[in-house]
């Protein structure tokens, strides 16, 4: 009697046939040549008393799997691409440039006024468990363009508020739509990985390179802007630019998966691996190994992902670089102004931070689909060490600024890459929005206290080239964790047994 088990790959390309050279005697764990560090799937082939044959079907059209000429995946990253250009106006980065504006107008400290970004992380990460399940069960469609609408409404009101609590409380609600909110991000950050298994890496960099070429642009604007009409109307321009750039977008394009619309993720043609099992013993038990065409995913809940250490590592690694980070990017511009530096040149210096964070982020996405992905989050940290010399030995030539920032773009391009992928690469794409939500209230409202943090401590006499030299320790301990983070082992759970089709004798 022979069972046979039904069971879908991923798979990159179409599936050759199987070949009697294609089996092995199992060791103690058969691993996919592509499963990066050796990660072991969900639902891996048991070594029992059974021997076992793929058995591939010829790609077509029928049996609800297209052959488009055009993949629609592009799509989505394109509809990624612009949300993530129009909506950066509110990241600290650009948020820096009116600082002083908004400071000076409305009569408060600068130390109180980053407030408004810490109660929007705050607001982001305890919205972020609900909106990831939205996401994972409705998709990011009707989510995103509401989001949109949202923002940029916020970004409007700020150009009529007098009031800082008014405008707190306006942080707060952008808050909740998690755009340009890092690991809160949803609507922005699933649909690529969703779409995108073993071209994750470019789709994720491609789709990131909005916000950093927006951010650069949305600098550039920001500072020209509020040197000609005011803070007040940048804010409105940048609120209808992100309406604009959002809302059609989502709500006339964007779908949640491949599967909705009867394509497979990447574009493949292939349909789904047959994989015929044996009941009768056999004295030499063998197991296929996996073709070099496809790669299975791991598919963990998010119960089972908090169980591994590696989420933990990730976790306070993040949280640590945020931490960090986010004074660092609020607070550096003034520091250049106290050089003497002109604001022309330090919004071109930081205009160059992105650019170069773009070219590292998509060529890096490149490299880790070949490499395990936690040397990207090595490497970048190695890139930011370099960039944080011109100020952590206190340079005063004008060059600096330039130099920082492009070898600090290059570390955080690359470092991005690992952040972005390591939920859906270790842990699948069916909850990675829930799994990626259920981190974010830690990470965010921990990390929150950066910014308010550093400029308690600037406003209280601390240096910058101390408080510079902090940071630079923070991101090198963090950074190197990161060699650490193995893919988690997932062993086949007994109560998810494959799906059968009925018996034959």
């Amino acid at each position: 009697m022979s069972r046979v088990v039904l069971r879908r790959c991923i798979v990159r390309g179409r599936i050759q046939p199987a070949r009697t050279s294609d089996v092995r005697a199992p060791g103690p764990r058969a691993t996919a040549p592509n499963s990066r560090d050796g990660a072991t799937p969900r639902h891996s082939a048991s070594h029992d008393n059974r021997s076992r044959t793929e058995v591939p079907m010829v790609s077509s059209s029928v049996g609800g799997v297209k052959s488009p000429r055009f993949f629609y995946g592009w799509v989505i990253i394109a509809c990624v691409w612009v949300a993530n250009f129009v909506t950066v106006s509110i990241n600290p980065l650009v948020f820096a440039f009116f600082l002083d504006s908004m400071s000076v107008d409305l009569d408060v400290k600068r130390s109180t006024l980053v407030w408004g970004i810490t109660i929007r992380m705050i607001s982001g990460g305890l919205f972020a468990p609900y909106l990831g399940r939205i996401v994972d069960r409705h998709g990011t469609r009707w989510p995103g363009a509401v989001a949109g609408l949202v923002v940029g409404l916020v970004l409007i009101g700020f150009a009529f508020t007098s009031n800082i609590w008014i405008m707190f409380g306006l942080f707060f609600i952008s808050g909740l739509t998690g755009f340009s909110i890092f690991g809160g991000n949803m609507l922005t950050m699933v649909p690529p990985a969703s779409w995108f298994v073993a071209k994750r890496g470019r789709a994720l960099s491609i789709a990131t390179s909005g916000q950093l070429f927006g951010t650069a642009t949305f600098a550039i604007a920001a500072a020209l802007l509020i040197e000609a009409f005011g803070w007040r109307w940048a804010w409105a321009i940048f609120g209808i630019v992100a309406i604009v750039g959002v809302v059609p977008p989502y709500a006339l394009l964007m779908r949640r998966r491949p599967e909705d619309m009867g394509l497979l993720p990447d574009g493949a043609t292939s349909l789904p691996v047959v994989e015929v099992t044996s009941a009768v013993a056999s004295p030499t038990p063998t197991a296929p190994v996996a073709s070099a065409t496809h790669r299975e995913e791991p598919d963990f809940t998010v119960a089972e992902a908090w169980r591994t250490p590696v989420l933990w590592a990730n976790l306070a690694a993040t949280t640590l670089l945020m931490v960090a980070i986010s004074p660092f990017l609020l607070f550096r511009n003034h520091y250049w102004t106290t050089l003497g530096f002109s604001p022309t040149l330090i919004a071109i210096g930081v205009a160059l931070d992105p650019f170069s964070f773009a070219i590292a982020n998509i060529a890096m996405g490149f490299f880790a689909e070949r490499v395990p992905i936690r040397f990207t989050g090595v490497i970048g940290g190695v890139w930011r060490g370099f960039g944080m010399l011109p100020l952590t030995l206190g340079m005063t030539w004008p060059g600096s600024v330039v130099l920082h920032n492009v070898v600090w773009g290059i570390g955080s391009g690359t470092t991005s890459v690992f952040q972005t992928m390591m939920i859906p690469d270790y842990f699948g794409r069916t909850n990675q929005g829930a799994i990626r939500g259920s981190i974010t209230p830690i990470m965010v409202t921990v990390s929150a206290l950066g910014a308010p943090l550093g400029g308690y401590l600037l406003d209280a006499g601390v240096s910058y080239i101390a408080f510079f030299w902090g940071i630079f320790l923070a991101v090198t301990v963090a950074s190197a964790s990161f060699f650490f983070q193995k893919p988690p082992k997932h062993a086949p759970a007994a109560t998810d047994p494959p799906t059968r089709m009925p018996t034959s004798t």
